[in-house]
């Protein structure tokens, strides 16, 4: 799978990259998976999965899926958001 750590979650890899190749053996819960990257899931405003907005505690992800995490963004409007990245 890709992951996306936008913003400053790029902090929490060692490395600081802002994309991941991670490989998946079996689907995980999104939530299990931050704990394993040691992202602390209070950081995460909004998670886009395969660009569906996703809830951190109900999905669970999938080798193959793009998943793309941002933290608290200021200003505008999480529509825009959503447009823009459309």
């Amino acid at each position: 799978m890709r992951l996306h750590l936008g913003g400053h979650l790029n902090w929490y890899d060692p490395e600081k990259r802002s994309w991941l190749t991670i490989q998946l053996v079996e689907p995980v819960a999104l939530v299990e998976l931050l704990d394993r990257l040691q992202v602390p899931p209070g950081e995460v405003a909004l998670a886009v999965v395969n660009g569906r907005l996703a809830e951190l505690e109900d999905v669970r992800v999938f080798d193959g899926d793009r998943v793309e995490l941002y933290p608290p963004i200021g200003g505008g409007s999480l529509r825009s958001f959503i447009t823009a990245r459309s």
